[in-house]
């Protein structure tokens, strides 16, 4: 029996279809066994093989044999498997009012300028705690109009503006010191106390691994903080842009080591970089939200309880940066004579 040109078609985009599943899903598991700046590169995409694996398995289901077909939702499934806890956690998620709000912000240096849009973003979240990563001197002169609402501030200083981090605070913040776990890369560690608690506040922002030298080293201010933090008794929060997902074999190694946890657990994959309009281009801006990654992040200790996790989408244009505004609302609970 002769086979059509069309029943031909319908073989040969069988197979490519599958073949693509296949391939999203190799990439999907090589970041989890191989160690570096390529492969690493590799893992930070998850969503994006599930996305592309599941538009290949529709096509897939129309056109298909039942055992291809059978072996892509196979694969869906593997990709699927990363991304579902992010939806579906619930254990540390609290039903208690909050009473601690973060706001993580990278400002993208002089590069943007809207200082203005900025600041009245801050007053309309009016956060407990806000984390400013690079910062410019002209942006700390603006930022300094928030003193009303967060009066107490932490300025650290490096040769390099995309090291610069900041804290500004409704708390007073006590015990702090700016370490350095990589040159020209300052991290600010402090206290502040809620609820009769002392709570351990760091705020960091690793290098860019684009190079192998900066893929180093921010390994190493990884590893270097993760064994900072396993000296604390006190509970923890680590905040800021880490430069990497949460699928990332160094940054699972930080999670296994301090047993912290991403805040944004059960809240969504949450992405946060990149955001800003590629010249106007709208073409451009749906292809760049299609490859957004969650860079910035939240992390915290097993005793402090998470309301909710969101970021401010709408905004990313109007606020000029290229991260958008991560705010977590945290629960910590009062201390009782049975924990003092």
């Amino acid at each position: 029996m002769q086979i059509s040109c069309f029943d031909k078609l319908k073989i040969i985009f069988s197979y490519l279809f599958t073949t693509g599943i296949i391939i999203t899903t190799l990439f999907s598991l090589t970041g989890y066994w191989q160690k570096g700046i390529i492969f690493e590169l590799i893992s930070h995409f998850k969503v994006q093989y599930f996305v592309i694996s599941l538009i290949l398995l529709c096509c897939l289901s129309i056109i298909g044999k039942k055992r291809l077909f059978l072996i892509g939702i196979f694969c869906t499934i593997i990709n699927l498997t990363p991304i579902l806890p992010w939806y579906i956690y619930q254990n540390g998620i609290s039903q208690e009012t909050a009473n601690l709000r973060i706001l993580v912000y990278n400002l993208y240096g002089d590069r943007n300028s809207q200082y203005s849009q900025v600041t009245r973003m801050v007053r309309e979240e009016n956060p407990d705690i806000a984390i400013f990563l690079e910062p410019t001197n002209t942006w700390f002169q603006n930022l300094q109009t928030l003193s009303d609402i967060l009066s107490n501030s932490i300025n650290s200083v490096s040769q390099s503006t995309y090291g610069i981090v900041a804290i500004y605070s409704k708390f007073p913040l006590n015990n702090y010191s700016i370490k350095f776990f990589a040159p020209n890369r300052p991290t600010i560690i402090t206290e502040f106390n809620l609820n009769q608690k002392v709570i351990n506040l760091i705020a960091t922002h690793p290098t860019i691994p684009i190079k192998r030298s900066t893929f180093k080293q921010r390994n190493q201010i990884l590893e270097e903080l993760g064994k900072y933090i396993q000296k604390l008794n006190d509970p923890v929060i680590m905040a800021g842009d880490l430069n990497t997902t949460m699928w990332s074999p160094y940054y699972q190694k930080l999670e296994q080591e301090t047993e912290l946890r991403n805040s944004r657990l059960g809240f969504g994959i949450l992405p946060t970089w990149p955001a800003k309009k590629i010249n106007n281009s709208v073409v451009l801006y749906i292809l760049s939200r299609f490859f957004q990654i969650p860079i910035d992040h939240c992390l915290i200790s097993s005793e402090i309880k998470v309301v909710n996790v969101e970021t401010r989408a709408n905004l990313s244009l109007e606020l000029g940066s290229d991260h958008l505004p991560l705010i977590t609302d945290l629960f910590i609970r009062e201390n009782t004579k049975s924990d003092l």
